[in-house]
This record gives C-alpha cells, sequence and structure tokens, in this order.
C-alpha cells in the first residue's frame, strides 16, 4: 500500500514537472555526445563577443552543454528543485519557454558586455530566470509559498545561488538571467498567464 502511494506521488511530480525532466534528460544527452565530440564546447559554446562571430545559435546551443558532470549535476538538480517549487504555479510549456527565454536573453546581454574569449557554456542563465520568476511568483501570490524551510528543494536555492557565481562571467550571465526571469515573471503575472491553483 505505501509503495503504490509512493509510485502515484511520483508519477504525480513527474507530470507536473515533465519539462524539467525532460530539460535534465537533453543536458545527460548531450554531455555524454559532447565527450566524443572535442570541438563541441568551441563549436556550440562561447557567446563571448568576440568568439560569438555572427554564429548567434550558440546562444541557444550552449544551454544545453556543461563543462564536466559536477557542472551537470549541479544545474540538473537545481533546475528540478525549483521546477517542484513552480509546479503548482506554471505549466510545463511556461517553465520551457522561462528557461529558453531567459537563457538566451541573458547570454545576448553577455554577449554584448563580454570581452573575454572564455567558454562560456550551462542552462543557469536559465535557472536563474526561473528563480526569478520564483520570487515573482512569490511576490504575487505569498500564500503558494508557505514552505517549511527544511524541505531539499528549499534549501538546494539558496546554496545554488551563492556558489554558482564562482567567476565574472559566471556572475554576469546570472544576474542577466536573473533579470530577464524578473520581467517574464512579472509579465506572465501581469497578463494572467501565471494564476494560482
Amino acid at each position: 500500500m505505501e509503495s503504490r502511494h509512493l509510485t502515484v506521488r511520483i508519477r504525480e511530480w513527474l507530470s507536473q514537472n515533465a519539462a524539467a525532466a525532460v530539460l535534465v534528460i537533453l543536458f545527460a544527452v548531450i554531455h555524454i555526445f559532447s565527450q566524443f565530440a572535442g570541438d563541441a564546447v568551441y563549436l556550440f559554446g562561447n557567446t563571448g563577443r568576440i568568439a560569438l562571430d555572427g554564429e548567434y545559435y550558440r546562444w541557444v546551443t550552449c544551454l544545453f552543454l556543461h563543462n564536466n558532470l559536477r557542472h551537470l549535476l549541479t544545474n540538473a538538480v537545481t533546475l528540478l528543485a525549483v521546477s517542484s517549487l513552480l509546479d503548482h504555479i506554471l505549466k510545463n510549456r511556461q517553465t520551457v519557454f522561462i528557461f529558453l527565454a531567459g537563457g538566451i536573453l541573458s547570454e545576448i546581454a553577455y554577449s554584448a558586455v563580454s570581452t573575454d574569449p572564455a567558454y562560456e557554456i550551462g542552462a543557469s542563465g536559465g535557472i536563474f530566470a526561473l528563480l526569478a520568476c520564483l520570487a515573482a511568483c512569490c511576490l504575487r501570490f505569498p500564500e503558494c509559498f508557505r514552505l517549511r524551510w527544511y524541505r531539499p528543494d528549499v534549501l538546494i536555492l539558496p546554496v545554488y545561488f551563492v556558489f554558482a557565481n564562482s567567476s565574472v562571467t559566471a556572475f554576469l550571465v546570472h544576474m542577466f538571467g536573473f533579470a530577464a526571469g524578473i520581467i517574464l515573471g512579472f509579465i506572465l503575472v501581469l497578463a494572467g498567464f501565471v494564476r494560482q491553483t
């Protein structure tokens, strides 16, 4: 009986967080393939202004590349955590929209200000956009977010927020993603696309 109840809960969670789960699977598959293609990061990452050289597809492709397994796992766990906190507010398609739009906008902004030739890759611009959307939703629907502080998905977010900013490049991309997420979140809330359920 107990295992049956757990199975139902897992299925319910997966249906509510399908977008995040699919994104994590994509991250993993692309990471495996990128290990066999030595130039993947060079060809599909690096959105600095000097390296971009008109290859604007990188603003999208860089969101799915990761430096190493730790980078991938950190982003995957955080994406699942923020998705689980937003699953009663955002639909799966809205989660994907904010992740992609916020991530792309963060990379465009980074390209505009960066002269760093370092390889900028990772999903964190989109994840920070979702974190900002969570903040916007908390302001609009505070009664929905009376969460116990010791929940794992709640504890993960401040740790990620602090430790993900390990370089100036990371900080810039994350803050641009956060700014994009605040704007997107408030637009969705004010337009009535995001509702308390």
